[in-house]
């Protein structure tokens, strides 16, 4: 029976350039709790946590890149919703980080019983914000929602270099996820240094991830999934209004032969 959900924020195998930055590993029970929390640095590490088990593992790193350049299909998808996303190709992620981690570590997932799947942590914000405005709970108006899903926009919260934190984006990323999930005794530091606003962005990274895979697992009407296991695929939250324009979007770029997933 598949009934586990778990987020992963993978940072890249840098074989090109040594990082302190965690990987994270984060569960959430069947009621949307919080249950296990693990700061992971080796693949060895990462499949040892994660064990024999039945159920999704969402990870925010690539899984799959067949494409030598531009970008993956289910990004072009993305785009098209408005969710904006780099281009990920082999290319572009042996230049800068020596090779493709989440490629290795999949089928290695997969034959412990997990089916691995990417997300997107703010589209998984954007969702929530959208799901907490008055006009979410409206009949799909693919305009309205347009305008509507382009205000929604998630709280800056990754630093990007020493002396970048953003501890005001970190509680309100917080405050978002604990609208669906019950954190337990895990905060986010009241005034992070740089390392510990880096280690709690992972988190929150992780969790988000975990919230996809809750959703795919317990909730798939909520959910929608785009690509394939070879092409890449990613798994997010979805109400009926983003289902309706990825539908509308699909069929137009498949007509166009755009996309072939």
């Amino acid at each position: 029976m598949i009934d586990r959900s778990v987020g992963l924020h993978l940072q890249q195998g840098l074989s090109l350039i040594e990082t302190p930055r965690p990987s994270v590993l984060a569960e959430l029970d069947l009621t949307a709790r919080l249950t296990r929390l693990v700061v992971l640095d080796t693949d060895e590490a990462i499949l040892d946590a994660m064990g024999d088990g039945q159920g999704v593992v969402a990870v925010d790193a690539p899984l799959a890149v067949p494409n030598r350049g531009g970008r993956r299909e289910f990004e072009q998808v993305l785009a098209w919703l408005d969710v904006p996303t780099f281009p990920t190709s082999r290319a572009r992620l042996e230049q800068l980080h020596g090779g493709i981690r989440g490629e290795r570590l999949a089928p290695a997932l997969e034959s412990c019983g997990w089916r691995p799947v990417e997300a997107v942590p703010d589209f998984v914000l954007r969702h929530l914000i959208w799901s907490g405005r008055p006009d979410s709970a409206t009949e799909p108006d693919l305009a309205r929602f347009r305008a509507g899903w382009l205000e929604c926009r998630p709280p800056r919260y990754r630093p990007k270099g020493a002396g970048r934190a953003h501890p005001a984006g970190i509680a309100e990323t917080a405050e978002l996820l604990a609208r669906v999930v019950d954190l337990g005794d895990w905060r986010p530091a009241d005034s992070p240094d740089d390392w510990q606003a880096i280690a709690d962005a992972a988190v929150l990274d992780a969790v988000a991830c975990a919230v996809s895979a809750h959703v795919a697992v317990h909730d798939p009407r909520r959910s929608v999934t785009i690509g394939t296991r070879d092409l890449g695929v990613v798994v997010n939250p979805a109400g009926p209004h983003l289902r309706q324009r990825l539908e509308v979007n699909l069929e137009r770029l498949r007509d166009e032969g755009a996309i072939s997933i």
